[in-house]
């Protein structure tokens, strides 16, 4: 078996028929899919138990209740293909998504995982902050941008994603407890060196529900997101630099950055300053104006800046002063 897709699902009896027949309608067809039901109390099982007599590449499971994650690891320990693709309930994938993949993924060994562009599907209104995301992750597409933009956010939607089955049996599953699950696996495959790229090419579209799992629970808090992130900077830096760690200077003032910045502190990191863009009167000279930037070299900067706006203008004035990203600075949100 080429490929296993597996799609763990919980209560979507409205959207579940939709993403299943986008797989079984691919063009390429050398896969299984393996749909593990998570304890639903709708109709979801009994769709899918249907579907089952319609290609026998659909495999159904179930389990009791245990989170998506207990879902994703027990659906990989059943499946057999060579290569493991991820699909969600809510979601649909264009049809030629698994061919591309599989082509990517043979012709550049050296790649472990590979993703693709995303189509927003949702209100892009309502949902702005959603939406921009989205476009963001969709200007990450070579595997140096996304080692570099690692920290800002996550750089894939995670049912656009297909990856070597034997990643998982060397640098494991999705670790379950309370973090994003996703995103806890690209940075613990990128910090082991798995090299992740992008298919230029919209593949998934990606429908956001207010009911949408990374939208209510609380694994996907923003904070939940920092505090791994922050586990994996401190290997990141250690990785760049052994035991020479150079003065880390924050760009970011206020409640909100030093509430994400407390995370590296009870890590054992020290922050030397913070970057402003206002003048104080700081005799103690813990916050420096960001025209008193010295030259690259001496220091690394982590930017927890998150308006979208400042990121950029941070980008460009850091490029223009001779700093270069995941070398002299990394953006952080």
């Amino acid at each position: 078996m080429k490929v296993s897709v597996v799609l763990p699902v919980f209560n979507a009896e409205s959207t579940i028929e939709r993403a299943i027949r986008s797989i079984l309608q691919q063009t390429f067809a050398d896969f299984e899919l393996i749909v593990v039901d998570d304890g639903s109390t709708d109709n979801t099982t009994r769709t899918v138990q249907r579907m089952t007599s319609m290609d026998d590449r659909l495999r159904l499971f179930h389990l009791s209740r245990s989170g998506i994650a207990r879902a994703l690891n027990f659906g990989i320990k059943m499946s057999s293909g060579k290569y493991i693709a991820r699909m969600d309930a809510d979601d649909f994938s264009l049809s030629t998504r698994l061919k591309q993949q599989v082509e990517y993924l043979d012709t550049h060994t050296d790649t472990g995982l590979v993703s693709s562009l995303v189509r927003y599907k949702g209100d892009t209104v309502a949902r702005e902050g959603y939406a921009t995301y989205v476009n963001w992750i969709n200007t990450i597409i070579t595997s140096g941008e996304i080692q570099h933009k690692r920290f800002a956010e996550s750089p894939f939607s995670h049912p656009s994603v297909m990856f070597r089955r034997h990643l998982v049996h060397r640098f494991g599953g999705y670790q379950e407890g309370k973090l994003p699950e996703d995103y806890e696996l690209w940075l613990r495959w990128l910090h082991h060196g798995v090299a992740m790229a992008k298919v230029n090419d919209y593949l998934l579209e990606w429908h956001d529900y207010p009911e949408r799992l990374s939208r209510n629970h609380s694994h996907y808090a923003y904070e939940r997101f920092f505090l791994v992130k922050s586990r994996y900077l401190k290997l990141y830096l250690k990785q760049q630099f052994g035991k020479l760690l150079p003065p880390l200077w924050v760009w970011g003032a206020g409640r909100v950055v030093n509430n994400r910045v407390r995370y590296l502190k009870q890590l054992g990191l020290t922050i030397d300053k913070f970057i402003d863009v206002k003048l104080r009167n700081d005799k103690g000279e813990r916050f420096i104006h960001y025209t008193r930037l010295p030259a690259p070299g001496n220091l690394f900067i982590l930017c927890y800046v998150s308006d979208r706006r400042g990121k950029a203008d941070i980008l460009q004035y850091l490029g223009q002063k001779g700093y270069n990203e995941g070398v002299d600075f990394l953006m952080m949100a």
